[in-house]
């Protein structure tokens, strides 16, 4: 037995120190590499950090979130692995903890096109805010509404966007500028969500209203200055369709280029069957 038992403490403590260090740097250029969308760096300071603390789902959650994000090629399998893996780590305690990382998965799901899983997490993810007593994430009722829009179930997808504009507008504590606004444009893309799918729905003087309130509400939102174009391209009123195309294009920042893509329309801002061929019609002149 060695004479010097606090040398051996000593080279302990000093290795504890040094992994501590490691472990904070790693930490570090992972923030940094995701901030940036280096998402190489960043996959490959979480794969260190994971090793290093296998019992950490923070690092699994990490990198699901890059798996997710990541540019120029994401993979959703798996970034619904990585989120597992962070479940699996999380006790049923921490209902925040496990409503966000459901939530997660759920997205990761909706990226290989896995509808029902999607669901199934988003659901989850509600629950567990619910048990824990926290009020359930209008973005994540908002994805649920895009979830069920994809089944082809507007009705309930509606239901869903409704709830989510909802919370939006009950949202407390947003007093600053930038909340604010956050607040303000949460509602205005759910409402919007809520006017395409009523459109889907066949209601096409209510989604025009409700078209008309949100673009009051939200002068710069070109979304439902499009969708009031087709709207009423549709319904045979072109002077208004054009006037309203007008101003998206020429009165509002992000303009109406992207609008001109029925791939970007459908897949990614994910106007409903009906609207897109609405905008389609005006756009190409057709009755």
């Amino acid at each position: 037995m060695s004479d010097r038992p606090w040398a051996a403490a000593g080279t302990a403590a000093a290795a504890a120190a040094e992994e501590t260090e490691v472990l904070a740097t790693l930490q570090a250029s992972a923030i940094d590499a995701f901030s940036r969308r280096d998402f190489p760096s960043a996959e490959a300071a979480l794969v260190r950090l994971a090793a290093l603390e296998p019992a950490n789902p923070a690092w699994s959650e990490g990198l699901g979130q890059v798996y997710t994000d990541g540019a120029p090629k994401q993979d959703f399998p798996a970034a619904v692995r990585e989120y597992g893996v962070a479940l699996e780590l999380t006790p049923a305690s921490d209902v925040a903890g496990r409503a966000r990382l459901l939530a997660g998965r759920a997205l990761a799901y909706e990226g290989i096109a896995d509808w029902p899983a999607a669901l199934r997490d988003y659901d989850g993810a509600v629950a567990a805010a619910a048990a824990g007593g926290l009020t359930a994430d209008p973005y994540i009722m908002n994805r649920r509404g895009n979830v069920l829009a994809a089944t082809g179930d507007y009705a309930a997808a509606r239901a869903a966007y409704l709830s989510s504009a909802a919370a939006f507008q009950n949202i407390r504590g947003v007093n600053t500028v930038g909340g604010s606004k956050l607040k303000q444009d949460g509602f205005a893309y759910a409402a919007s969500n809520a006017a395409l799918a009523l459109a889907q729905l066949g209601d096409l003087d209510g989604a025009g209203a409700e078209m008309k309130m949100v673009s009051r509400r939200a002068p710069g939102n070109a979304d439902m200055r499009a969708g009031l174009a087709a709207l009423y391209w549709a319904g045979g009123r072109r002077e208004d369709a054009e006037r309203e195309w007008e101003f998206a294009c020429d009165k509002i920042s992000v303009g109406c280029s992207k609008f001109r893509d029925k791939e970007w329309l459908s897949r990614v801002r994910r106007w409903p069957p009906a609207m897109v061929v609405y905008l389609d019609n005006f756009l190409n002149l057709r009755d």
